[in-house]
């Protein structure tokens, strides 16, 4: 009884909780687009983000109180959740997932737009439904094997050590895991939350930190990064025909998973970092930030294609940027960069200025997150000097 209590509080605070958070930030958006991916994604966006902007000043004005940042996140998340709910019910609700809509209008057998599409789509029907069996049989084989395969390397030691250590002792990067004696702030992986979020998670539910990051985990970001890439998928195939666009998504969701169980070409690749190392800040960036990079990027052109953007690209673009210092050290400048660049190349090629403009606003978390960065390793770049062992130790 008390392992399904466990679970059960786990779900609720790294699920549930997140999700409904996810109301607040597409309740900008119209009605009929608030789908229940952009929900999720949104959602956690905003669970890493608010846990970043609470945990980085615990960790330099409060001497890294662990007890603190979990009380305070465990408060204001929940409030965050509750005002989504909210606000989406007074901007008039959201829409329910696809299949949902489908057989409550077949039960109905209501003349709708929905059972006019399902006949138009009807020719593709049996394809798209193949598709999406063979996709879900591959995912489910990443979920068992992620499961009973846990994978253990040697960033164990570092990691997942941090997340046992905040969760027993209630301080933040106080002390080294590789030799359990007190330490300085690492100027490195101080900033990156990831392992304090975990470990937060860990006291909510009441389980040991290394069997949150080894064994449950993997249940949320896992199925987190295929509805990013899935979000990508549909906004890449935005002008196809509905009837092309219901094969051809599930055929791009194949792919993507192919790629993942067969990426592990090196120990850096994405895919390797998804399914052998989930637990690392390095996968969040890989597989959920870098996707939603370019989504937040393709909405803003589609936008600009019916004549106006409106607010929900630009609030992506910047829990983008602020949850990106949750992963690594390196995360809030490449995804700024690629923000800039992405921006400067719509505002040509559109002839819209603004959009630089915007774009450059939604970067300041990155910035502000480079300045800290570098504030903290200037001592260690004076002492040391500029060699490629130090940029190693930074970036490495």
């Amino acid at each position: 009884m008390g392992a399904i209590l466990k679970l059960l509080l786990f779900f609720i605070w790294a699920g549930l909780i997140p999700v409904l958070m996810g109301l607040l930030p597409t309740s900008y958006l119209a009605k009929h687009r608030r789908r229940s991916h952009i929900i999720i994604i949104s959602g956690y966006l905003c669970a890493f983000s608010l846990f970043e902007i609470l945990g980085v000043p615990i960790l330099f004005f409060l001497k890294g109180d662990f007890d603190l940042l979990v009380r305070l996140y465990s408060i204001i998340s929940p409030l965050m959740a509750a005002a989504g709910v909210i606000r989406c019910i007074r901007m008039g609700g959201a829409r329910l997932p696809a299949i949902v809509e489908v057989l409550a209008a077949r039960r109905m057998n209501a003349e709708n737009e929905t059972m006019q599409l399902i006949r138009q789509k009807r020719s593709s029907a049996g394809q798209a439904i193949l598709f999406w069996a063979v996709f879900l049989a591959l995912f489910a084989f990443q979920i068992y094997m992620a499961y009973t395969r846990a994978s253990y390397d040697g960033d164990d030691a570092y990691y997942v050590a941090q997340s046992l250590i905040s969760w027993q002792t209630g301080t933040m990067y106080r002390w080294d895991p590789y030799t359990g004696v007190s330490t300085s702030l690492d100027g490195r992986h101080a900033m990156a939350m990831l392992p304090m979020w975990i470990a937060a998670i860990s006291r909510l539910c009441g389980t040991h930190s290394t069997i949150v990051t080894h064994s449950m985990i993997p249940m949320i970001f896992l199925p987190l990064s295929d509805l990013c890439y899935y979000a990508v998928g549909k906004a890449l195939l935005y002008k196809e025909s509905p009837a092309r666009r219901l094969r051809m998504l599930p055929a791009f969701m194949i792919v993507i998973a192919l790629i993942q169980i067969y990426g592990n070409v090196s120990i850096y690749t994405p895919e390797t970092f998804l399914l052998m190392r989930t637990w690392q800040g390095k996968t969040v960036f890989a597989n959920v930030l870098i996707p939603m990079t370019f989504y937040s990027l393709l909405l803003i052109t589609h936008r600009l294609e019916e004549g106006r953007i409106g607010k929900f690209p630009w609030i992506v673009m910047v829990l983008v940027n602020t949850a990106a210092g949750l992963c690594t050290s390196l995360a809030p400048v490449m995804t700024s960069m690629l923000f800039i660049a992405g921006c400067l190349c719509i505002a040509l090629s559109y002839r819209y200025k603004k959009v630089m403009f915007f774009g450059l606003l939604s970067c300041i978390p990155g910035f502000v997150y480079a300045v800290i960065i570098f504030a903290l390793l200037l001592p260690n770049f004076l002492a040391g000097g500029l060699n490629i062992e130090f940029l190693h130790s930074i970036f490495g």
